[in-house]
Parts: C-alpha cells; sequence; structure tokens
C-alpha cells in the first residue's frame, strides 16, 4: 500500500514506522509513543520486555510505568499487526511491546502521519482508516 502498510501472509506490517526513534514517551490514561510524524497509543494491558525480563505494563492501571519510559530514543524495528487485534513492536535496541487482544474496548492505535490509523476491533480483527482532508 502506498501509506506504508503492506499485507504481509498473518496481519500487516507498518513499514512508515521502520527506523524511526521514539521522540516522546507521554503517559496518562493511556501510553503514547511520538515517533517521528507517527505515533502509537495503548489504552489496554501490554507487556514490555527486553533481555529475558518481561514487564506487564498499564498506563491507566499505573502499573511499570517507569518501565515505558525506557523507550524513549528506541529506534522501531519493527511494527506488525496481526489479522487477529494483536500488535507487536520490536525496537532495534532489543525491547519489544506486545499489546494482545482485548474482548471489549480499544486496546491500541497506530497512527500514521495523523491521516491513516490502524485499530483493532473488540474482541478480534483489525480496522483501517484513511482521514481525508477536506
Amino acid at each position: 500500500m502506498r501509506n506504508g502498510i503492506d499485507r504481509v501472509e498473518d496481519g500487516w506490517d507498518v513499514r512508515s514506522i521502520r527506523g524511526v526513534g521514539v521522540g516522546e514517551v507521554a503517559v496518562g490514561s493511556v501510553m503514547r509513543l511520538h515517533i517521528g510524524s507517527h505515533g502509537i497509543e495503548v489504552h489496554s494491558p501490554a507487556e514490555l520486555t527486553a533481555g529475558g525480563e518481561g514487564y506487564a505494563i498499564h498506563a491507566a492501571g499505573r502499573i511499570n510505568l517507569d518501565k515505558v519510559t525506557l523507550l524513549l530514543d528506541q529506534v522501531v524495528a519493527e511494527v506488525h499487526v496481526s489479522d487477529s487485534g494483536a500488535l507487536k513492536v520490536r525496537f532495534a535496541g532489543g525491547w519489544r511491546l506486545d499489546v494482545p487482544v482485548v474482548p471489549e474496548g480499544l486496546g491500541w492505535i497506530v497512527a500514521l502521519r495523523g491521516r491513516h490509523f490502524i485499530s483493532p476491533v473488540a474482541g478480534g480483527g483489525v480496522r483501517m482508516s484513511d482521514r481525508r482532508s477536506g
């Protein structure tokens, strides 16, 4: 696709974020990673892994928020969205962020240049939207 999202065997590869560093980490009721002109929001519990150590994280639950700040300046190596609605972000420094499918509500959002959005469907699946100017 021309918006930097490619269909792969088991989901979607968001290649337009590859090679870009996390410039800002914001935590409120959700966790936001600002990656150049792109962004990833995590609304549900997730897991952050590095060096064999895994940490459950959740912004609204205030769980392990100190670990989230370690993603600042990390360069994105891969973003994969599975057909089931799980999000996997791998960073060049060895960190990995995994957001599983949530049965209810919104688990995460990937925004590309504020125009193209990918989000899960509650209970499984993926939705893509394109905000048109006008």
